[in-house]
């Protein structure tokens, strides 16, 4: 009787583990932080004798980061299907809440930069006035576009962990027991419209909390947005 070599011998099937932290961020997140790495250096390799402004820099780094991970997302989005998603927000859900977190002060960050830039806009005439308040209107779809979807996709990862434990996913779709990133964008983008719900509610506390949060940082988006829109329009005349 021959002896098998290790080679020959079956080894047995072993479970598929999600990766550490650090290693799982780099893993799980690769649109967010290509994003992240293609704004930083086009803002960095932008030519001083272009773009001398250190804040109009940074908007269009950000601008960069931002647009160019919305449409990764996107096709990311139209990709998956129920059991990707699933798969997903089982390994997402270590760190989702540090990632939340850093949402909203990038979205508070975006928000105190755009005021800076319309103060440098007040010294500028002409051309240079124009493609700055452009920027600073770009930033702020960007900015909300962005958030919102990072809170959609937190919603949906949320969901379906529940789900996966057996648990009350938190939100309730008339309709459907299985949403799609689409349904999550929509609960989103109605909140982050309104500061509030439509047909799609509430569930579960753990889900409620989040959602007051949304709501908080919507009333406050939203009404910053409308003061620098009036600043826009003022600085335009």
């Amino acid at each position: 009787m021959t002896k098998e070599s290790p080679a020959q011998v079956a080894s047995p099937a072993q479970p598929k583990r999600c990766p550490g932290f650090l290693t799982q961020q780099a893993h799980l997140h690769p649109r967010l932080i290509a994003s992240v790495l293609v704004g930083v250096v086009i803002a960095w390799l932008i030519p001083r004798s272009v773009v001398n402004e250190t804040i109009t820099r940074v908007l269009l780094g950000w601008n960069v980061s931002a647009w160019l991970y919305l449409v990764l997302a996107a096709i990311m989005m139209l990709r998956s299907t129920h059991e990707s998603m699933r798969a997903r927000a089982e390994c997402e859900d270590e760190g989702k809440v540090l990632l939340l977190i850093l949402v909203i002060i990038t979205a508070i960050a975006s928000l105190v930069a755009i005021v800076v830039a319309l103060l440098a806009a007040k010294d500028l005439s002409g051309g240079d006035k124009a493609a700055h308040l452009t920027l600073v209107a770009c930033t702020i779809v960007a900015s909300w576009a962005f958030t919102h979807t990072m809170f959609a996709l937190h919603y949906a990862h949320d969901f379906y962990v529940a789900l996966a434990n057996e648990r009350d996913g938190g939100l309730v779709f008339p309709g459907t027991k299985h949403p799609d990133y689409s349904d999550f964008l929509y609960f989103a983008a109605v909140i982050g419209t309104s500061g509030q719900t439509a047909d799609v509610s509430f569930s579960s506390q753990r889900m409620r909390r989040i959602g007051a949060l949304h709501c908080v940082l919507a009333f406050f988006f939203n009404t910053s947005v409308l003061a620098l829109t009036i600043n826009i329009a003022a600085s335009m005349l």
